[in-house]
Formats: C-alpha cells, structure tokens, sequence
C-alpha cells in the first residue's frame, strides 16, 4: 500500500469519527484501539487489521469500501429493494421483516468475535 494511500484512508477516517461526534480516546474504547493507533491511522502512518478495519466500519456506520476506497454503496439499489418490500401484500411484509431480521442477526453472529 502506497504512502498516499494511507493518507487518504486515514483522512476518510477522521472525517468519519468527526462526524459522528468521538473523540479518539472514546473511538477507540467502542473498537478496542488504542487512541495512539487511531491518529497513526489518520495521518497515514498505520494501516488496519482485518479486525480494526470490520471493528472501526461496525462503530462508525459505514462501509469498508468507503474507508478504503471513496465509495459508498449504492443506496438506490437499497431504495429499490425497500420500495419493492413495501409494495408486497401485508402480510408478507412481517415474514420478510423476520427473514431479513434472521440474516442479520446471522451475519452479526458470524462477524463477532468468539
């Protein structure tokens, strides 16, 4: 990974934990980081582990792709995929709302640390 890449990843990052409002110190209570780690990742001096990196996105709300890349997913498939929910007769909206519960409860589950 390129110097210049850390740095952009790291300015992504601050711009993040700056926006929802942590400071370092309580950034890296919430992801098991040292505040010293965080600002090295914010000037570009570290780069994460698969861990920080899944740990910092969960915290922080956003996805991996933007940190690492500048993008952010595509929410007009989400609005399209929502839109087409609502459209559902009501009484599948509830066993689609538990289906979609289900997956992320499993997702969560299979992310967390044993």
């Amino acid at each position: 990974m390129t110097d210049a890449l850390k740095v952009e990843i790291g300015r992504r990052f601050r711009e993040k934990r700056e926006q929802a409002g942590y400071t370092r110190e309580k950034l890296g209570e919430l992801c098991s980081l040292s505040p010293r780690f965080i600002a090295n990742i914010e000037l570009g001096d570290s780069s994460f582990s698969l861990d920080s990196l899944m740990a910092a996105c969960r915290v922080l709300s956003c996805s991996s792709d933007y940190l690492l890349f500048g993008r952010n997913i595509d929410s007009e498939a989400w609005s399209e995929t929502v839109s087409k929910i609502r459209q559902l007769d009501l009484k599948y909206q509830d066993s689609v709302e538990k289906t979609m519960q289900g997956l992320l409860e499993a997702i969560v589950k299979a992310e967390s640390p044993n």
